[in-house]
């Protein structure tokens, strides 16, 4: 149900998500090995940072349709969540790996940013769907 806020929430979360293969996390000018060997770190340098953006942005646009269950829509948006704290985590931790003077060498893009809007943008549907949940209680108990 496109109309409930929450959804809206949830596709900009999901589009945030999605914005990662356009943006690249640092970009660097000088030359060096590993991540910045083309001069950009971005979510195709590594698998898992693939995998996890991917799972969290199918999951943000599935929670949309299930607006009936919303415990599972709970659940599926607190997955997300995860998802996108482990996707800046291993970001951090896999340029730190490979480069260790990340911070000297390069500057942040958009792409570093993207995961902590939608972490937001999920906490804002997480309370529209918890305002829902209360509001159908209530409307229980007048029945």
């Amino acid at each position: 149900m496109i109309q409930r806020i929450q959804s809206i929430f949830l596709l900009l979360a999901a589009v945030f998500f999605f914005l990662e293969f356009a943006f690249p996390f640092f970009n660097s000018d000088t030359y060096t090995q590993g991540y910045f060997a083309d001069n950009t770190y971005d979510i195709q340098d590594h698998p898992a940072l693939l995998g996890l953006t991917i799972a969290a942005g199918i999951i943000c646009l599935l929670a949309i349709f299930l607006y009936k269950n919303r415990s599972l829509q709970t659940s599926l948006v607190y997955v997300s969540i995860v998802l996108a704290i482990v996707l800046t985590a291993t970001m951090i931790i896999l340029l730190q790996s490979n480069t260790p003077k990340f911070l000297e060498q390069s500057s942040p893009f958009i792409g570093s940013f993207l995961p902590l809007l939608s972490i937001i943008f999920l906490v804002l549907s997480l309370r529209s769907i918890k305002k829902d949940d209360k509001l159908v209680k209530s409307m229980d108990r007048l029945r």
